[in-house]
């Protein structure tokens, strides 16, 4: 009876893990901001379904920029869930999160960048590229 039950709590094990989506690699998008302006570049929620904060994630700046200043801010923001996510709902109220804002130094213009990384709450990790074209 132990083996049965052991290898029941094991498959429940696996099973559940194995719910959890893995790591989503690497996102990236383009941003554009005036020369000295400082614009939001980032923004990091975790949710549960019911909207109730899913923990908070660890988000650091490990690349860039070469040409200005990244500040991270904990704050409450929208989030921005598309509709074909459970949890869009939550998009019409502020939450618990981070803000990434960029400042590029006074009087640059041409390209920036700047890579994020967020160790999750649940475990798992990923970055983000922000591409930053400054006029």
């Amino acid at each position: 009876m132990v083996h049965k039950t052991a290898g029941f709590v094991a498959a429940l094990t696996v099973l559940g893990l194995a719910a959890w989506p893995a790591a989503a690699g690497t996102e990236s998008y383009r941003k554009t901001a005036l020369s000295g302006q400082e614009i939001y570049i980032l923004r990091d929620v975790s949710l549960n379904e019911d909207c109730s904060s899913a923990g908070a994630n660890d988000v650091r700046v490990i690349a860039g920029p070469s040409h200005g200043k990244v500040r991270l801010v904990h704050a409450k923001l929208y989030s921005g869930f598309p509709k074909s996510n459970e949890r869009w709902k939550c998009n019409s109220h502020k939450v618990n999160g981070i803000k990434g804002l960029y400042r590029s130094n006074p009087g640059f213009k041409g390209h920036d960048e700047v890579t994020f990384s967020t160790h999750t709450y649940m475990g798992n990790a990923h970055k983000t590229v922000v591409s930053i074209d400054v006029d």
